[in-house]
């Protein structure tokens, strides 16, 4: 069967997932949450299973409703998705052509540049700075005639890094023709956002998910806020029963009963994350802190790094490309931070110590 010659050029977008088997593992390396869901998602799930609303369709009015309280949005500025991939692809196959221009800073969630290839569109790349800052001037200058979109991803994966509100701001102000993506997939870690800015920027679209802190990655769900008019192109493109009701269900039983995922929130930000950034100063171990829950971990020996966490039953995510000497580390709660830091010490202690420098004559 032959494909467009665009298709046949790239590769597939293929995480190593199939590989993760749970329960032999420790999971630090999607970001996921190390806690399932709490007892009102699972109760709201067996309550639709057994009231026989399989059998129907998608209705997501009231789910709309409840999120754009959520987002302090309306429901008619929301575009749910399956996933934020999703999200993010609709949002994309929505504003380039072949031949456009996006400006996507790197390193950045795979995703993206995945989406432009497939749509033919050019990827500009300006590099994060060796402080893993958001090249601001890098991506003002990028900008060309060719422009149609930008992204924003902040916090970003795998930096954990963000951009500054102010930054947004001009590059909305500046570009007014251009399309501004926002990924806020950490948007909980952080509590910070700019979709407060949705009705006074129509080229303003933010992306979010409940893979993260509501722990449903397996249900994938996530959307899109943005101007109402330019959420209704895009309900062009996504299927009118794309997202399924059992995600919606476990959602809504999340916003309605807030508690367990904010504890677990606050637990790895002001708890285990602090705690693991102590035991890698201490241990003269470098990292990049950022601001969700995870950080880039720069050993001595990455993949010796790597293979002797694999071995302890704990998986982490090695990068590519710019960060290739770095592992990224998810954070989970205090008990599961203490274990990695635990096995690590091990790996640390084993380590033979580096050579001593010769004295100044």
């Amino acid at each position: 069967m032959k494909v467009r010659r665009g298709i046949q050029d790239i590769t597939a977008y293929a995480p190593p997932i199939e590989q993760r088997v749970e329960q032999e593992y420790l999971l630090l390396d999607f970001n996921e949450s190390t806690l399932p869901p709490d007892r009102h998602v699972a109760a709201a799930l067996k309550g639709f299973i057994d009231a026989g609303r399989l059998r129907m369709y998608p209705a997501y009015r009231r789910f709309l409703e409840r999120l754009a309280r959520y987002t302090a949005t309306q429901a008619g500025q929301i575009l749910l998705a399956n996933g934020s991939d999703q999200a993010i692809e609709v949002v994309m196959r929505a504003v380039l052509d072949r031949g456009d221009e996006v400006v996507i800073p790197q390193p950045a969630f795979a995703i993206f540049a995945h989406v432009a290839d497939v749509e033919g569109a050019r990827v500009i790349a300006p590099r994060y700075r060796p402080d893993m800052s958001f090249p601001f001037e890098e991506v003002l200058a990028a900008v060309t005639p060719r422009t149609r979109l930008i992204v924003v991803i902040s916090p970003n994966n795998p930096t954990g890094t963000t951009a500054a509100p102010e930054q947004v701001r001009t590059l909305l102000e500046r570009f007014p023709d251009v399309a501004v993506l926002v990924d806020e997939a950490y948007y909980e870690f952080t509590g910070k956002t700019v979709a407060a800015w949705i009705g006074r920027y129509p080229n303003l679209v933010v992306t979010r998910t409940f893979s993260k802190a509501f722990a449903l990655a397996g249900l994938r769900l996530g959307y899109a806020l943005g101007d109402a008019a330019f959420i209704g192109e895009l309900h062009k493109i996504r299927g009118p029963y794309d997202v399924n009701m059992l995600a919606v269900c476990a959602a809504e039983a999340s916003l309605e009963h807030p508690e367990a995922w904010r504890a677990y929130v606050r637990e790895v930000m002001t708890r285990a994350k602090p705690m693991v950034e102590r035991f890698l100063t201490e241990h003269g171990v470098a990292f990049f802190q950022g601001e969700a829950n995870f950080m880039l971990v720069r050993p001595a020996d990455v993949d010796a790094a790597y293979e002797h966490l694999r071995r302890n039953g704990i998986l982490v995510r090695p990068q590519r490309g710019v960060v290739a000497d770095m592992f990224r580390l998810s954070v989970g709660t205090v008990a599961d931070m203490q274990r990695f830091m635990d096995v690590y010490a091990r790996f640390l202690s084993a380590q033979p110590a580096p050579p001593r420098r010769a004295a100044a004559p």
